[in-house]
């Protein structure tokens, strides 16, 4: 790959300035003539409009178009298939309605359905891209200044006013702020990202510095001359939301335009990033005013390029069953061949006995005149025939699974044991974004889950911290207590109880719920000498300056005068710091009721904590601006030197206001899991200097410190408070707190700026390059020099903190319902492993006494020793080996001219590298053949208990490298690069003995997942987002079962986007995962019913939804066919065509509708109270081809006995007292009244809640069977075919044959299900057991996890005791007589536990 191109604007003047060459040779699509209209400026004929279509159809294309999506084989099979039907109906010599297209009727009035809908969703479209294009907008033009513009006019090169509240019509450039300070803009990325926290955006500095004096009016747009290199909207790497570079740079005089002006480069050159560059759809929030020049518009921003890409990359999630049902189409399409071909033959070959003279099988047919030849007949007759067969792939089913479906989501919607009442008052219901995986739910093997939010109620509370050697917090976290209940055996609500009892009081803010602040302020002051002091002094600092935090500041609303006329208004408050002064000098620092800081903005809940914190301790942030941040600093001068027992402090408050230069920031990233910020402070004995500041996770910071560039020990060495810290941060793990390490470092200003002329020297330079590389590996780049500049503070660390995130109410009890359920839950989260174990323990993920019995895996991140190597490793003949074939291969690469020289000691470096990473993989592989060879002895010895797993992102990081690897779709990178010639069986690092050959041989990846699907509770610790999805994607490869992953935040997108099934919990971190979701809930604990209740219902309903329609209309197809041994399979449609054309619309329609609805078999309460229940129906037990062959065999013997029975009662034995025949119709509708109350009633023998509704439809369906043969037996006029009806039903209704005909015939179809049911009541399944438990209110239990021996001996001492009452017993255990003492059941049973399922424990 190339280097990238730039878009280049050149500003002159406050005017872009483009050359007419280039010009693309075309018109303006909305004029004749070329380019005579607005839009014809030359302007949008190289850059583009700002106007957005997203509409598919127009007024003139709609219905063509439409039709043809609807028509086309590859877009709907279903509706072509029929449209080749109707075609085969419009052919007289093969046709069944004289050449009537019937089936017409139907299928027009789908695709009208179809159309409709269609036409209102693009009319929808059309509304929306009317309002975005004609919403107008303040835009600079010079000459008549600021005018208003409709959006879709605005194009690249204008000047853009948006005012708060208003939404950025295209991708701007920010060049001012109505701030005061000018260099600051908030917006709102709601509708862009689903983030609720409001994002600063800010004026570039050099833009600011060249035309601050004349902010605000036209005349300084007028004065406005600069070039902006930047992302080339047709660049690979545009769509990535978050990264955009480019370049100011000056040059130009101000004075009219001439392109001589424009120079490439200029000393005055500046970099700009993402964050001076506002996307279209952000939304400008508290800022009276934003000016921007616009860099994209219309198709070429990247909201629009990222959809047209996403679009491209869409995954259709189907369900299982949805899959099975067109594997059943396929299986019925080639029945429907068969059967065609077998019509065929019999026709031809009817026609050639009679053609040879000869008397056929039916008797001599005299009067028929035979033109066809065998061959011309049969083949016309397999297409007749292929038009009787149409109904073995009936057109219902699509719109009937369609219309269930959605009612099942609304019920899914209105379900009020779902809902939530947020902290404003407003209930939020869940919410069903995809309907067609409703069943799916009841198919979940693995759920995937992350933490913070989704487990947890993400409202954070700074605890405890530790600075030095010293620890400030005492009180602990309610999951630390429910641990150590659970681990001392105690009363978890009670213990639970007294806890909260103590907290009354303590907190006195949102964010902070800490109780020994007197005690941290003392320090401060030095009680616990000068070090200590110093020490919290630059922790307090670090908390206040290392974020993203603003103040928020409320203030009137002023409308600026970009006219340059001013108002009269009065004067507004600038935030002077005399007026903070006179503001809270009332504040009582040691009173925390009077303590309210300032409001703050900030895009995650830990920063906040961590702000308010500092806030609460005195070091409070109320401003920052470009290049600034100010810190009000209140200080508690100690008088009385000794605390003692009541005795009171007295301290003299003083306020402070300290400025930093904010010099830069290098933000934190779900891959750096780390925050860094450079400072100048402009007071002090330090003013100056700079100061970094760092906080992030432990193992990030760690190999970042003084000492990291040499060795791991020489950190240790250099590190004073890393054991004590490492100490305290394990005790916080205990206790299930989130942390972070904090660290600082001092360093002069040539350290960054280097030499004041060329900047050599300083890291600033080499930073800015980086940012502005235009390199395929840009990314990469600037990742290494944020890793360097981090690692060449040489960092010193003071200390920690620790935030409590309490669990969400029901979450313990609901994490167990579903491990009940045989369902294995995976927690994927960035905490340590301490952390998360213990969390998993207060959660019921993990059993307190899981880790001490051997029961839980933990795979935690590498030690000291494991991250380097030592010397004699250095000068083995491996390494030595590496280093050769390394050379050679620079070698050939400077011959190349790849390289300019040969970098030995970067070519060493990376060696070294790859032997590390080689020495942890050998290691990965030698602890998973250990855990592989216990697993067994630990299965044997706790048998039927559950097993965990623990494990850290690095080792994650070695199984996929080698998953990647056997995909050959490794991306190789330096540090994850395992050089040539190494083996995971080497000697340097000792092997596992007791692991068998064939374990042994197995790869990473492979024993990886043989012990992870072992395990019925697995935690992933520090993992990053895209790691969440490979893990996902790695069990649904290897496993091939429905996944479930369920999260709140934009980090756990790409996770939820990979399982089958994705669910977004509403949360404080935006929409971006509910936007991403298949399902919406608010809560984790709605997960239960979710799943266990609507998703175990619906995949009942569903599946027979499915295969009852299949065997409807094939029940139907299989009696004309029987007819057609009596039509010398001439293709004769025995029935009237608008009879059979109501059969999947009035007769047999509601029915299964209102089932696959309404009905339940087993009540949702106790679905919920025995969540064992919910694998009884998972996998495949109500759907494969075993079930649909059952289906179609009992339809073909119901169509036997309808057809047979009512045949031989009328036809071959005449009803008529003279003896005459009655006539085929006649016949035919009787088997055809038969068809229809079979089919009926075949479902009656599956419902199994007979509600009003379901009472309904399926009498009113029979009923109005009768109704309409009274209607079509009154006139001729219906008659099509051939058949009429006239008069026939007035006298089949009198007779009495008719009506026993129809009781004998649907008793004897039915018998089959009679015969079914007597013994499902005899010898039950487990299914029918728990029912009849339910009813008769007995004890239930899961019998996979029960010996049916003992309880069948507990059973038979009862009775031996006395006589059992059966509806009344109070026996202990279960005492349901179908399953105690029933043989059958428990062999069943017993066969069912020695196959597990391989999904399953």
């Amino acid at each position: 790959m190339g280097s990238r191109r730039d878009r280049e604007i050149k500003i002159v003047d406050g005017r872009l300035v483009v050359s007419y060459a280039d010009l693309p040779p075309r018109k303006c699509s909305n004029c004749f003539w070329p380019w005579s209209c607005f839009e014809g400026d030359k302007r949008a004929r190289i850059y583009g409009t700002n106007k957005i279509e997203s509409t598919k159809y127009t007024w003139y294309n709609f219905l063509f178009k439409n039709l043809y999506e609807q028509s086309v084989p590859w877009l709907k099979p279903a509706n072509f298939y029929f449209i080749c039907i109707a075609i085969l109906q419009s052919i007289s010599e093969v046709s069944t309605t004289q050449g009537n297209p019937t089936i017409l009727l139907p299928l027009f009035f789908v695709m009208g359905v179809t159309m409709i809908k269609d036409w209102i969703e693009d009319d929808k479209r059309r509304e929306q891209d009317r309002y975005a294009n004609e919403t107008r907008y303040k835009v600079y033009r010079p000459g008549p200044g600021w005018v208003w513009v409709q959006s879709q006019n605005i194009l690249v090169g204008d000047f853009v006013l948006i005012e708060e509240d208003g939404k950025v019509p295209c991708d701007i450039f920010v060049v001012g702020s109505g701030i005061d300070s000018g260099d600051i803009v908030f917006v709102d990325t709601k509708d862009l990202d689903g983030e609720t926290n409001l994002k600063p955006k800010h004026v570039p500095k050099i833009i600011l510095e060249k035309f601050q004096k004349s902010r605000g009016n036209e005349s300084s747009i007028d004065k406005m001359s600069f070039k902006l290199k930047c992302d080339h909207p047709d660049d690979e790497g545009f769509t990535e939301m978050e990264a955009w570079r480019g370049q100011v740079s000056f040059g130009v005089k101000h004075r009219r335009y001439s392109e001589s002006d424009l120079k490439d480069g200029s000393a005055s050159g500046s970099s700009v990033d993402i964050n001076n560059f506002i996307l279209r759809t952000c939304v400008v929030r508290n800022t009276p005013w934003v000016i921007g020049l616009a860099i994209y518009t219309g198709d070429q921003t990247k909201i629009q390029k990222n959809s047209s890409k996403n679009q491209k990359n869409l995954r259709v999630k189907m369900s299982t069953v949805f899959r099975h049902m067109n594997y059943g189409f396929a299986t019925m399409g080639i029945l429907q061949l068969v059967v065609c071909l077998f019509c065929a033959v019999a026709a031809g070959f009817y026609q050639f006995r009679l053609k040879g003279g000869e008397e056929d099988v039916w008797g001599q047919h005299w009067y028929l005149v035979l033109t066809d030849s065998p061959l011309s007949e049969g083949f016309k007759r397999f297409f007749t025939w292929f038009i009787i067969c149409k109904d073995f792939l009936p057109i219902s089913l699509y719109v009937s699974l369609e219309m269930v479906q959605f009612c099942q989501a609304k019920f899914i919607d209105w379900d009020a044991k779902m809902a939530y009442k947020d902290e404003e008052g407003e209930w939020n219901f869940a919410t069903v974004q995809t309907s067609r995986l409703n069943e799916e739910l009841a198919q979940v093997h693995y759920i995937f889950s992350d933490k913070t939010g989704t487990l947890t109620q993400n409202r954070m509370d700074f605890k405890k911290c530790t600075i030095g050697k010293e620890q400030y917090g005492t009180k602990t976290t309610t999951a630390g207590i429910v641990r150590m209940a659970r681990l001392e055996g105690k009363n978890v609500t009670k213990e639970l109880e007294k806890f909260r009892e103590s907290l009354v009081g303590l907190k006195v803010h949102d964010f902070v719920e800490f109780d020994e602040r007197e005690r941290l302020l003392l320090d401060l002051e030095g009680a616990n000498g000068e070090v200590q002091s110093k020490l919290i002094e630059e922790y307090l600092y670090a908390l206040s300056l290392n974020n993203s935090v603003f103040p928020k500041i409320k203030k009137k609303k002023v409308v600026n005068n970009l006219r340059g006329k001013k108002k009269k208004k009065k004067k507004r408050f600038r935030g002077s710091e005399k007026k903070f002064q006179s503001e809270e000098v009332k504040f009582d620092m040691l009173d925390p009721n009077a303590y309210v800081p300032l409001q703050l903005d900030s895009s995650s809940p830990d920063e906040k904590a961590l702000v308010y914190f500092a806030q609460f301790m005195g070091f409070e942030i109320f401003e920052r601006r470009e290049g600034l941040v100010k810190i009000k600093r209140t200080i508690g001068r100690k008088i009385t030197p000794v605390m003692g027992p009541g005795q009171q402090v007295e301290v003299k408050l003083t306020k402070t206001f300290e400025s930093f230069e904010d010099i830069a920031l290098i933000d934190f990233s779900s891959k750096r899991k780390r925050m860094t910020v450079i400072v100048s402070p402009q007071f002090g004995p330090d003013k100056g200097k700079l100061k970094i500041y760092c906080k992030g996770a432990d193992s990030y910071v760690k190999a970042l410190l003084k000492g990291s560039a040499v060795s791991a020990q020489a950190v240790e060495d250099n590190q004073p408070y890393l054991s004590d810290t490492f100490s305290h941060l394990e005790k916080f793990g205990n206790e299930s707190l989130r942390t972070l390490v904090i660290a600082y470092a001092t360093k002069s200003r040539y350290w960054w700026f280097g030499d004041e002329k060329t900047g050599e020297g300083g890291w600033k330079k080499k930073y800015e390059d980086a940012l502005q590389s235009k390199a395929p590996n840009a990314r990469e780049v600037i990742a290494q020099i944020e890793t360097e500049i981090e690692r060449d503070a040489e960092m010193e660390l003071i200390g920690s903190t620790a935030i409590e995130d309490k669990l969400q109410d029901g979450v313990p009890e609901a994490i167990k319902s579903l491990l009940d359920a045989s369902i294995k839950i995976w927690v994927l989260t960035g905490d340590n492993v301490s952390t998360a174990v213990n969390i998993g323990i207060s959660c019921n993920l993990l059993e307190a006494d899981m880790h001490a019995e051997g029961r839980l895996f933990v795979f935690d991140d590498f030690k000291k020793e494991q991250k380097d190597i030592s010397d004699w490793e250095m000068k083995s003949p491996m390494f030595r080996a590496a280093y050769s074939h390394a050379i050679i291969a620079e070698t050939k690469a400077m011959s190349k001219g790849h390289n300019p020289v040969l970098n030995r000691k970067k070519v060493r470096e990376k060696v070294k590298r790859q032997l590390i990473f080689h020495k942890k993989a050998k290691i990965v592989n030698r602890d998973l053949d250990t855990a592989l060879e216990r697993l067994e002895w630990i299965k044997t010895k706790f048998t039927g208990q559950p097993l965990g797993l623990a494990i850290h992102g690095n080792v994650w990081k070695i199984v996929q490298y080698y998953r990647a690897k056997e995909k050959k779709k490794l991306s190789n990178t330096e540090d994850e690069d395992e050089p040539e010639g190494f083996s995971l069986t080497d000697d340097t690092i000792p092997q596992s003995n007791i692991a068998g050959e064939k374990v042994k041989s197995l790869s990473i990846p492979e024993k990886f997942y043989l012990l992870a699907r072992e395990c019925k509770s697995v935690i992933g610790c520090r993992l990053e987002p895209t790691e969440k999805a490979e893990i996902v994607q790695m069990m649904q490869e290897r496993e091939s079962v429905p996944t479930l992953a369920i999260g709140d935040g934009n980090n756990d997108t790409v996770m939820i986007k990979t399982a089958e099934i994705g669910v977004g919990i509403r949360g404080v971190e935006g929409t971006s995962a509910v936007s991403a979701s298949d399902y919406v809930i608010s809560q984790f604990s709605f997960l239960t019913r979710l799943i266990l209740v609507h998703g175990r219902l619906n995949n009942r309903r569903v599946c027979m939804l499915v295969y009852y329609i299949f065997y409807k209309t094939s029940l139907a197809v299989w009696a004309v066919l029987f007819f057609g041994f009596y039509s010398a399979f001439s293709g004769q449609f025995p029935f009237l065509d608008w009879m059979y054309q109501l059969h999947n619309i009035a007769f047999t329609a509601l029915p299964i509708i209102i089932f696959a609805i309404f009905d339940k078999d087993i009540e949702p309460e106790n679905l919920e109270k025995y969540p064992f229940v919910y694998p009884w129906t998972r996998g495949p037990v109500s759907y494969g081809f075993h079930v649909l062959a059952e289906w179609i065999a009992t339809s073909f013997i119901h169509a036997a006995i309808c057809f047979f029975i009512p045949w031989y009662s009328f036809e071959v034995t005449s009803p008529e007292a003279s003896g005459q025949s009655f006539g085929y119709e006649s016949t035919m509708l009787v088997v055809y009244a038969a068809v229809v109350i079979v089919t009926n009633q075949k479902l009656a023998f599956y419902n199994a809640h007979w509600n009003w509704a379901w009472h309904i439809v399926f009498w009113g369906s029979i009923g109005t069977l009768f109704g309409f043969i009274l209607i079509f037996s009154t006139s001729t006029a219906f008659s099509i075919g051939g058949i009429d009806y006239f008069f026939i039903g007035f006298r089949l209704f009198v007779m009495p044959r008719f009506w026993l005909t129809l009781v004998v015939t649907t008793a004897l179809a039915c018998l089959f299900d009679y015969s079914r049911a007597m013994v499902v009541h005899f010898y039950p399944d487990r299914t029918r057991v728990f029912i009849e438990a339910m009813q008769y209110q007995k004890k239930v239990f899961d019998p996979d996890r029960v010996d049916l021996d003992a309880i069948r001996r507990m059973k038979l001492k009862a009775r031996a005791a006395g006589r059992v009452d059966k509806k009344k017993s109070t026996t202990n255990g279960y005492t349901g007589s179908n399953f105690s003492f029933t043989p059958h059941v428990r062999d069943a049973y017993k066969r069912n536990r020695s196959r597990p399922s391989p999904a399953e424990n």
